[in-house]
């Protein structure tokens, strides 16, 4: 498999797409949003690729959804495009779905999931609100609670299931290097500030083709701001809006600025993350021979755990 990650807007899906179309293969979505059905025009999604994409518009905007869930799919997934003698072309900016593909996430609750339990989670969650359910985490496993936001209720319930599962901590967790099939990854990069400007660019593109309208029909079809799919940037600004005491430029800036804190975040994670195996890429400066080297380097095998 080929592996194409990096911050978002730095033209990720153009350069997967094109590597897939030269060896014949398939992509697959490593985006966290994507997988929502309806939510088009704030994640970017690529509704007119030429070469199938799989791992988008997976799940209803009101079905929760975790790495887990997307672990087992996106495995899935890549055995199915084995089966037909595609290769695989990941692509996206979400580093949790990305080491769906890289590491052991060998820590408990991955397994098959307690219906019973995770549904009388979630009906407390609902029922007596996050603040809850953050401060039970916090007694279970302060490190995690630590890590994650009150607010981020899809981690906080899924590291207080974890607990109650396994009767041991989501920060406990072992990470081991370990390749599920050889691989080779690459990550685009591009300007600081020519990525600012292109983040720019494309929140008025989507502003001008109906982001706003897209956000209404969301809520008008019972999707709700406290949901998981609407705490992604693109969508959780609009709050205010909606609220009537923000105006869509109050809006566009939010979207601005939180997209291009998220891409730090997302530099820093591929940075480090995958520094020993991962080569970065000048997204302005590909050219024919870029494809050209991509195609003819080598992959690592499972044997070649130098991370």
């Amino acid at each position: 498999m080929i592996i194409v990650g990096g911050a978002t807007a730095t033209g990720k899906s153009a350069f997967a797409e094109e590597i897939a179309r030269r060896i014949g293969g398939e992509l697959i979505s490593a985006d966290s949003m994507q997988i929502y059905r309806g939510m088009d025009i704030g994640t970017a999604k690529d509704t007119a690729s030429a070469i199938p994409l799989h791992m988008v518009d997976v799940v209803s905007p009101k079905t929760p959804f975790t790495v887990v869930d997307y672990k087992h799919a996106a495995i899935q997934c890549l055995s199915d495009l084995r089966k037909r003698g595609k290769e695989a072309v990941i692509v996206g900016g979400t580093g949790f779905y990305i080491d769906t593909f890289l590491y052991d996430l060998s820590y408990g609750g991955d397994g098959e999931r307690d219906e019973k339990l995770y549904t009388a989670l979630r009906e407390e969650l609902e029922r007596f609100g996050a603040e809850r359910m953050y401060e039970r985490l916090k007694r279970v496993d302060p490190e995690s609670a630590l890590k994650i936001h009150a607010n981020n209720t899809v981690r906080v319930l899924r590291a207080v299931y974890i607990y109650e599962t396994t009767g041991k901590k989501a920060s406990d967790q072992k990470i081991t290097f370990d390749p599920i099939e050889p691989f080779k990854m690459y990550i685009l990069t591009r300007d600081r500030q020519k990525l600012r400007c292109r983040i720019a660019d494309r929140v008025d593109k989507m502003l001008a083709m109906g982001l706003e309208t897209e956000v209404e029909t969301l809520l008008q079809n019972g999707v709700t701001f406290d949901m998981q799919s609407m705490q992604g940037i693109g969508y959780k600004e609009w709050r205010g809006k909606f609220d009537g005491v923000e105006t869509v430029e109050d809006v566009k800036n939010a979207i601005i600025k939180n997209t291009n804190a998220y891409a730090k975040r997302q530099e820093t994670w591929f940075n480090n993350r995958y520094k020993n195996f991962a080569e970065k890429i000048d997204a302005d400066n590909v050219n024919e021979d870029t494809y050209l080297q991509i195609l003819r380097a080598p992959y690592y095998n499972r044997s070649e755990k130098n991370n």
